[in-house]
């Protein structure tokens, strides 16, 4: 947090990729995630009544007025704005005496229908700025197993499970070097997916072959070595929720691995290379334009 001179304080969250431990983090097992360099930052400042703003690299795309007892008085959005007064309800139980009568201004760095973590973020920065436990308002708004949270504040890539970062790991570039990340065109709903996942029969042995892959990829500085871990977790994955995996549907014909992320539908997918401008020239040719490299994308 920071405060000027004219009591603007500002926060800072970073948004988020799974690259391990898809859906089975929420039946304990570990997860591998990336903070990304891409996030939100939170300004605060005094005001007369609870005004917010949500902005994006396009202008805002969410605004809002509350009474003190949090009763929308006008908003662009009902939907979100019932969100966010649930999460001031939580935060004024948790913090009776903390002053609402702010100007809250939200801004995003990132295209929002990426996937990177709006609410995530969003979590975070109230969190921040309110001193209450982010579980309490992630249980109050959009549940999870709040990696993603965790991400939010997280100084390089963690290793987390049960509700907790177990570690920050560092890859080496040997592997950095080979990864590229692209935006494949759909945003996810990851609270609709959490639901048809948490009916889904998941065996104690399978979490426990999903911390052996995560264990084996960390140890590793070889690409290929690593590779042989994400198609092991593409196979375990689409095994137990029923889908085809992604480099089986669009891309059959690349030569190195595919490896999606998060919710497994439509926002950034990983690819491993060897040569980055071949890489690239493959992808945008099969309309894919929107890329990063592991230092362009990744804290």
């Amino acid at each position: 947090m920071a405060v000027s001179e004219n009591m603007i304080r500002t926060y800072k969250a970073s948004g988020k990729l799974m690259l391990f431990g898809e859906y089975l983090v929420l039946n304990g097992s570990d997860c591998l995630a990336f903070p990304l360099k891409f996030g939100q930052t939170l300004s605060v400042t005094k005001s007369d009544e609870i005004i917010w703003e949500s902005h994006s690299k396009h202008g805002i795309w969410f605004s809002a007025s509350l009474s003190d007892d949090f009763t929308i008085l006008d908003t662009n959005n009902e939907e979100v704005a019932a969100i966010l007064r649930q999460l001031f309800l939580v935060i004024r139980s948790e913090k009776p005496d903390l002053d609402f009568n702010q100007k809250f201004k939200i801004e995003a760095n990132f295209e929002l229908n990426w996937g990177l973590g709006s609410s995530s973020t969003l979590i975070s920065l109230l969190g921040q700025w309110s001193g209450v436990e982010t579980k309490k308002l992630l249980e109050a708004s959009f549940g999870g197993s709040g990696y993603d949270v965790a991400c939010a504040t997280a100084n390089a890539p963690i290793l987390y499970a049960n509700g907790k970062i177990k570690k920050e790991v560092h890859l080496p570039e040997s592997i950095t070097d080979k990864l590229l990340f692209i935006y494949l065109g759909n945003k996810q709903n990851s609270r609709e997916e959490i639901k048809r996942f948490k009916k889904k029969e998941v065996a104690q042995h399978q979490i426990e072959t999903m911390n052996a892959m995560i264990s084996n990829a960390l140890q590793t500085d070889k690409i290929e070595v690593f590779e042989q871990q994400l198609n092991l977790s593409e196979e375990l994955i689409s095994s137990i929720i029923g889908t085809i995996q992604l480099k089986e549907r669009f891309f059959a014909d690349y030569p190195y691995s595919i490896k999606s992320l998060g919710a497994w539908g439509g926002d950034f997918f990983m690819a491993t290379y060897r040569d980055l401008k071949t890489a690239k020239n493959y992808f945008e040719e099969n309309g894919y334009n929107i890329l990063f490299t592991y230092q362009e994308f990744i804290k």
